[in-house]
């Protein structure tokens, strides 16, 4: 039977043993580092809210609301011409507030006094012919006379 210390490699045999476990352990007790791992350095970092503008969508809808509770008091019978005017059409939007639009039909012989171009403010008369609201008459009116009308009211 052999014993441990046979020929001299007993000693050698069991300092192996021994340093066989302090050996595997070894790379689990130094820390160590992937070249191929992704660097974390964020630097000086901002709050998202900081660095991302504000949400126009919301502030839009903020806005609408706030025009749609607004109570605004229309004239019944002064109008801004439309860009949807045609030649046998009148596009008419409700002044000061054009919420409203109305779209009518031009009379054969429509009288106009003054520019009613698109985007000009005009006072418009209507005809009511077989039941088809057609405007007779159109006349321009400047902004600045319209309040002086305001005031003197």
């Amino acid at each position: 039977m052999r014993t441990l210390f046979d020929k001299g490699h007993g000693v050698r045999c069991m300092a192996v043993r021994v340093a066989m476990p302090l050996l595997m352990a070894a790379p689990l007790l130094f820390p160590t580092a992937c070249k191929m791992a992704p660097k974390n350095d964020p630097g000086d970092t901002v709050a998202a809210s900081e660095f991302y503008p504000p949400d126009t969508a919301a502030l839009a809808r903020q806005a609408a609301k706030a025009r749609q509770s607004a109570t605004v008091k229309d004239s019944a019978d002064i109008f801004y011409v439309g860009e949807g005017s045609t030649r046998r059409q009148l596009q008419l939007l409700s002044y000061p507030s054009r919420r409203d639009t109305l779209s009518l039909g031009k009379a054969r012989h429509m009288r106009v006094s003054g520019s009613a171009d698109y985007g000009h403010v005009v006072r418009v008369s209507f005809y009511v012919s077989h039941g088809d609201t057609l405007v007779q008459r159109v006349e321009e009116i400047k902004p600045d006379e319209l309040k002086h009308d305001a005031a003197a009211k």
